[in-house]
This record gives structure tokens, C-alpha cells and sequence, in this order.
């Protein structure tokens, strides 16, 4: 039996290339270096930020968006790619992680508590979704954590209004 030798080739090359993406997908994170860490403001959920490990060049990787609709094109370079680890404090368990993301193409706040369903707590990281679930999320401190981020959202007003004068 006689083979074609490019077609041999090419299945080496498209065998090959699907290897090394879905070992990059694991060493992107395996190797990640840890760059900070943040707690919640009621103390429950402790959020590890990690820059990934990556061997390609920026512009080979897709920038994701939080809106699913969005797609960026392949080539566009990214700032400061990151992505984030959710654990609980108290325990140390792990509750999730976000995608690898552009932290200077996206949002640049950190949501405790998005209120979707009663009972849950559902925790977006710079509009990727993190963490959801049901450990810290009774009423009482969902309800101290809407008024935090409420206090926080009219700071940034504050301090957006004091650039935006400063400009002119």
C-alpha cells in the first residue's frame, strides 16, 4: 500500500496543531504566574488573579468579551492578559474560575454579588462570570453587599466627574 507523502504530511501537521492547542489550553493555567490577591468586602470569597503562561505570541490568542455576541478577530494584541481564581476564605475551597481575558479591554470592576436568583451568589470578575453559588448568600450580607456597591458606583461617578472637570 502506497501513501501520498503530502497528504501523510498534512494529517502530521493538523494532528500536530490540535495537540499543541489543547496543551496550551492546560499550560496556559498550569504555569500561570500568581500577579495579586483580593477579598470580597463581607470576607467570604478570596479572588487569585494569575497572569497565564504563554508561549505564542499575543495576537495568535482571541480577545473574548463578556457580551457572547461579540467576537473579536485573531491579531489583535492584547494589554494584560489575566485571569482569576475564586476561592472561599473560611475554607479555602475552590468555587471557580473565569476565562483568560484582556483586563485593559474590558470591564474593570468586580462584582460580589450579580442578583439573579434568590439564594445564590453569582460573582463576575471584570464581566466574566467567576463564582456561583450558594455559600455567603443570605439576605443579609446580598443586602450589605448592594449597599457597598452602591457607595463604590457613586465613588466612581465622583472620581470620573473630578477627571472630566480636571480636562477642560
Amino acid at each position: 500500500m502506497r501513501y501520498d507523502k503530502r497528504a501523510v504530511f498534512a494529517a502530521i501537521l493538523v494532528v500536530g496543531g490540535a495537540g499543541i492547542h489543547f496543551a496550551s489550553l492546560w499550560w496556559e493555567r498550569a504555569f500561570a504566574t500568581f500577579a495579586w490577591s483580593r477579598t470580597s468586602p463581607d470576607g467570604c470569597i478570596r479572588v487569585d488573579t494569575y497572569e497565564p503562561f504563554w508561549v505564542l505570541p499575543s495576537y495568535l490568542h482571541r480577545v473574548p468579551d463578556p457580551d457572547s455576541m461579540i467576537r473579536h478577530p485573531i491579531g489583535k494584541l492584547w494589554g494584560y492578559p489575566i485571569f482569576d481564581r475564586a476561592y472561599e476564605a473560611s475554607t479555602g475551597a475552590f468555587l471557580g474560575e473565569t476565562i483568560v481575558y484582556d483586563s485593559t479591554a474590558s470591564h474593570d470592576i468586580m462584582f460580589w454579588n450579580e442578583a439573579k436568583a434568590p439564594g445564590r451568589r453569582i460573582v463576575l470578575s471584570h464581566g466574566f462570570p467567576l463564582v456561583d453559588t450558594d455559600r455567603c448568600a443570605h439576605e443579609s450580607t446580598l443586602s450589605n453587599l448592594r449597599a457597598i456597591q452602591e457607595a463604590e458606583g457613586k465613588g466612581y461617578e465622583v472620581r470620573r466627574k473630578q477627571r472630566e472637570a480636571a480636562v477642560r
